[in-house]
């Protein structure tokens, strides 16, 4: 990019940051990261949600956490798509203490959860057999009429 003198936004880092992530090629993704800082790039809620995920699906959670107290500092707040992509990390590792931390910050907050994290969570309830946590989702999924 340089070479054709031009110069990369945070969007083309968070598809960077994806591709790499991806791969978990996690010092490519810190290396990029250093990048943005040297270019003065802010990272926006789609950077970190794309970082969140990538550490997230590698079960690196002192990063994940590590990237939601930045998001806090840096007064990023976060969208529905962060909560889904949280709640599908912790719901399938089973750490449902923290799922519920989530869905509790999502309604302080006004967010309202998507059907996918909610399907999502609904699968990890099954599988770890706490079908009256399935239940329960299933008649919030109801009152919030998502379908």
């Amino acid at each position: 990019m340089a070479q054709l003198n031009i110069t990369p936004d945070v969007r083309t880092f968070s598809i960077l940051i994806n591709c790499y992530g991806k791969t978990r090629r996690f010092e490519e993704v810190n290396h990029l990261l250093h990048q943005m800082e040297q270019l003065n790039i802010r990272p926006d809620v789609q950077a970190l949600n794309t970082l969140i995920n990538c550490y997230g699906k590698a079960k690196k959670f002192d990063e994940v956490n590590r990237l939601r107290n930045e998001m806090a500092q840096l007064n990023i707040t976060p969208d529905v798509r962060t909560f889904s992509i949280l709640i599908n990390c912790y719901g399938k590792t089973r750490r449902f203490e923290e799922v519920n931390h989530l869905l509790h910050q999502m309604e302080q907050l006004n967010i309202r959860p998507d059907v996918q994290a909610l399907n999502t969570l609904i699968n990890c309830y099954g599988k770890a057999k706490k079908f009256d946590e399935v239940n329960g989702l299933r008649n919030r999924m109801a009152q919030l009429n998502i379908t």
